[in-house]
């Protein structure tokens, strides 16, 4: 094997340092070039050892600002292993100049033009639905007092997302820039999501039911003397109504203002402490 051809044990071991120091060093000049030009570093020294000032201009390319989700960007990481090792091929060929400038310029775009949408994907699929997902299955479990569920969803979630990021990273080395494509145009992404949107409002609507509840003390005497309350009233009108009400509010709220956790919490508490000091609920 030449001396400038990588191995898959170059690329997963490279991946490993970046992946493991993505969220580590960020700073607002670079964000996650740091960990990413880290990652790159033994692999550019195969690739360019030979040629000192080649080496060092690798791995200030690297170091441009740069930013994606650690998971979907593995995806980034694979093809810039393919095409770094190719154009460390052209290199050591003979190329013109001119051809080795556009190859540099191609990775650098290539990175830029790929670490937004691939975060996209990675904080809407990753953060904004499995993670969230994974920690409700596990909330009837902490609620009946098991430990497992303090560790349970860590665990599960840092190997199905490490297990997940190994293969796009195998992918993207192996198929290069095609492996984009290829995963966008397959289909099975949005299939993905479907399928997880649907068992997220199913796991909603449950921890709704069963962990929302709210009911009102309002209470007054009927014409015959007898002692009648609201929540009586509604729940022989609708059941629940007013848990029902409270999840559409938090609902509605994050559609219009966005997840604004904290306001949302801090606004709950409020809103309980000074209803249930005029006695209303």
């Amino acid at each position: 094997m030449s001396q400038h051809t990588l191995t898959k044990k170059d690329v997963v071991r490279g991946w490993a340092k970046y992946y493991t120091c993505a969220e580590v060093s960020s700073g607002f000049e670079r964000l996650t070039a740091p960990a990413f030009s880290f990652g790159m570093n033994d692999i550019l020294k195969k690739l360019y050892g030979d040629d000192h000032d080649e080496y060092i201009k690798a791995l200030n390319r690297h170091l441009m600002f740069y930013n994606s989700e650690a998971t979907w960007g593995s995806l980034i990481f694979g093809i810039t292993c393919a095409l770094e090792e190719e154009r460390a091929t052209m290199l050591h060929e003979g190329a013109p100049a001119e051809e080795l400038e556009a190859s540099s310029e191609m990775i650098s775009n290539l990175k830029v033009g790929l670490m937004g949408p691939l975060a996209g994907i990675g904080d809407t699929v990753n953060h904004g639905m499995l993670r969230p997902l994974l920690l409700s299955m596990f909330i009837p479990i902490a609620s009946a007092g098991s430990w497992i569920a303090g560790i349970g969803p860590l665990v599960i979630w840092a190997v199905a997302i490490s297990v997940f990021a190994y293969i796009l990273v195998t992918r993207g080395y192996v198929q290069g820039q095609k492996s984009v494509v290829s995963i966008l145009k397959s289909g099975k992404l949005n299939q993905y999501i479907q399928m997880a949107s649907v068992l997220g409002l199913f796991m909603m609507g449950v921890l709704s039911s069963t962990y929302v509840k709210l009911s009102t003390a309002i209470s007054w005497t009927n014409a015959v003397g007898e002692e009648q309350t609201l929540q009586s009233v509604l729940d022989g009108i609708f059941p629940n109504v007013l848990p029902l009400l409270v999840v559409f509010g938090v609902y509605f709220y994050i559609k219009k203002a966005g997840p604004k956790y904290v306001r949302i919490l801090i606004s709950i508490l409020v809103i309980s402490v000074v209803l249930s000091f005029f006695g209303i609920v």
